[in-house]
């Protein structure tokens, strides 16, 4: 049987990292340097829901694929009859939209830059605003480029510990020093959130991917206190281990096996894409980064940075909404507009990457005139 040290206190508190920066700024406008993480707590403001209507901060960027997605959850969050409001970000004002999420507590990013800066900026504000879990559920659709049917996999991954936080340096010239920091406590806090999310979601088995082999020491200190808090769900779920090659392996052959996947942030990023692409492809799904206080909703092809799609899918942003629905609390809501995209996938109305002949403004524009054929029956 495998063993490993623990990692305690007092080994974390030898681990010193340098510092290149005078200060840690909460702004997206501040320089990313490397060696900067964020030690401070996060600023919490007062929820502003004025009058029942919650107001989502939402970043359209300058792409065609960004204002498209813009266009398409104002139509549907405004044909939903949702007491939500939008507040529209643009590109260039980064300290506005931190502060706009900051404020609001929750937003949808629909832009999808995958240059240098817009990454850093994206990790700038998963850090500061201590987004430390990453979601996504992926499915087969019938008829939707998956040759496994009955496929449903939750993903629960650390999203900005480890090599999230880009620490590196070079000690001497010609050699560079890449840190991957953990702590039990943001180990404990992740799996408390992972733990209680996959039980109310109704799952059975949680499987946590890693390579305690290789690393005993930091997917050992996870392993570990998985086994440790699962003592409390025993009665609920069940944890299985499993190292990573072995999960691709049954992800590509057989993927109805898995039930609910916990990863470090070493391994979510790219296991969520084998999901996503076994059940059809990201454009299909979306995800959302979680902290105790604020979130931050994406498709899914937004937040793995796939730009080898001529525009933003359709399938993706409905199933955005509805996450950011249920978010909020509207579960009916989220229902009726996820009932209304399972129905057009039923009756043929497909886009082009999926072998039909509409476009995603069709299918959009079909959801939002079922929506108000259901508002004029009640």
């Amino acid at each position: 049987m495998l063993s490993w040290p623990k990692v305690t206190q007092l080994m974390l508190a030898r681990i010193s990292v340098r510092h290149f920066a005078d200060e840690i700024n909460s702004s997206v406008r501040a320089a990313f340097v490397k060696g900067n993480a964020r030690i401070d707590p996060v600023n919490v403001l007062p929820k502003s829901k004025y009058g029942g209507i919650n107001t989502v901060s939402l970043v359209t960027g300058t792409t065609i694929i960004g204002q498209q997605g813009a266009q398409f959850v104002s139509s549907l969050l405004s044909s939903s009859r949702v007491p939500v409001e939008v507040q529209i970000i643009e590109a260039g004002q980064d300290d506005e939209y931190f502060h706009s999420v900051l404020r609001n507590r929750t937003a949808v990013h629909v832009d999808n830059q995958a240059d240098g800066e817009a990454k850093q900026k994206a990790l700038k504000i998963s850090n500061d605003l201590d987004l430390y879990v990453f979601k996504t559920r992926t499915r087969s659709f019938p008829g939707f480029k998956c040759r496994f049917p009955g496929v449903d996999i939750l993903l629960i991954g650390q999203n900005n510990m480890g090599i999230f936080n880009e620490l590196e340096y070079s000690p001497v010239e010609g050699v560079v020093e890449a840190l991957s920091v953990i702590s039990q406590k943001s180990n404990e806090k992740y799996l408390q959130h992972a733990f209680k999310a996959a039980v109310k979601s109704g799952r059975k088995r949680v499987t946590l991917i890693n390579k305690a082999k290789e690393w005993p020491i930091s997917d050992g200190s996870l392993v570990e206190a998985a086994q440790r808090m699962h003592c409390n769900y025993k009665d609920c779920i069940e944890l299985e281990l499993m190292e990573l090659e072995p999960a691709i392996s049954q992800l590509m052959t057989n993927p109805t096996y898995f039930d609910c996947l916990f990863a470090s942030d070493r391994y979510a990023t790219f296991l969520s894409a084998i999901c996503s692409g076994v059940c059809g492809g990201a454009n299909l799904f979306s995800a959302v980064e979680i902290g105790d206080h604020h979130a931050v909703f994406k498709p899914l092809q937004t937040k793995l940075s796939l730009t080898n799609y001529s525009n933003l899918s359709a399938y993706g942003i409905v199933s955005t909404i509805v996450d950011l629905f249920q978010h909020l609390g509207h579960e009916k809501c989220a229902a009726a507009l996820w009932c209304e995209m399972k129905r057009t996938m039923d009756e043929g109305i497909r886009t082009k990457e999926f072998g039909g002949q509409d476009t995603g403004e069709y299918v959009i524009c079909n959801i939002i005139n079922q929506l108000r054929c259901r508002a004029l029956d009640k």
